[in-house]
């Protein structure tokens, strides 16, 4: 699969992995979120960000951390495309 982060400065060169952990948000604020794994082969969804770490794992092993403002990710056909306001570190 693939993780895709864009920002409105651009994208990073996508990333193969074959799981992706994202940190979503439960509320309209955009709080009380938790952290949310998704593997190759999950069904389209949608899922609002908080702030904080996104990573790509490849054989369980961590493979890319980046840490991010709040946004939306989407899956689909083992493609995970964040968009978000920036990329914190």
């Amino acid at each position: 699969m693939q993780l895709i982060i864009a920002t409105p400065k651009g994208s990073i060169k996508p990333v193969e992995c074959d799981s992706v952990r994202l940190t979503v948000c439960d509320d309209a604020k955009g709080k009380n979120g938790g952290s949310y794994g998704i593997r190759k082969g999950h069904v389209k969804a949608l899922f609002s960000l908080s702030s904080g770490e996104i990573s790509a794992y490849l054989n369980n092993e961590k493979i890319f951390t980046a840490v991010t403002s709040k946004g939306f990710a989407t899956v689909d056909e083992d493609k995970v495309t964040v968009v978000v306001e920036e990329l914190i570190e």
